[in-house]
């Protein structure tokens, strides 16, 4: 893949090199790549627990027991066992 930069993001790129921060330009967009999918994952996790405390607020809760633990980790396995995805919100 080639991408053309503007002139100042390249001059950002190669200060961070020079000051020896990275090895290469390479590394600085791996690393922004990085943060930028965390930022994606922070978001939709914090869009999860505003769900779930409206949920909370609203008595829509599922109590946590022994057993209803044992039948997510069933169903999680079972997910697995046909090949369908786990969610990144379930993913430790």
């Amino acid at each position: 893949m080639s991408i053309q930069l503007s002139p100042e993001t390249e001059a950002r790129i190669q200060e961070l090199v020079e000051r020896g921060d990275y090895d290469d330009p390479e590394a600085v967009v791996d690393e922004a790549l990085c943060v930028l999918m965390e930022r994606d994952r922070y978001a939709r996790l914090k869009t999860a627990i505003t769900v779930g405390v409206e949920q909370y607020e609203r008595g829509e809760m599922i109590p946590w027991t022994p057993d209803y633990f044992d039948r997510l980790k069933r169903e999680a396995a079972e997910l697995a066992r046909i090949g369908k995805p786990i969610k990144d919100e379930v993913k430790p």
